[in-house]
């Protein structure tokens, strides 16, 4: 894959994100922050049984990590 590729990859999950949203009463939930340029996300996860029902994710910062995010979900 060239660079064009990632950059609009990245480009379109940042715009358009997969999966992003709360689960009220997930299984699990997780929250991170990067102090060095303040970006945050938070996971959330629903399981039946012992499967994965549902990923959603919220948060703010940069391309990249919206991107990174949604590209994890899907």
């Amino acid at each position: 894959m060239n660079e064009e590729i990632y950059t609009e990859m990245i480009l379109e999950h940042s715009k358009n994100p997969s999966n992003f949203g709360r689960i009220e009463n997930a299984d699990a939930h997780a929250r991170d922050l990067n102090p060095s340029c303040g970006d945050v996300i938070e996971m959330f996860l629903k399981f039946n049984s012992s499967k994965l029902e549902d990923i959603k994710f919220t948060g703010n910062g940069c391309a990249v990590s919206q991107a990174s995010a949604s590209l994890l979900t899907e």
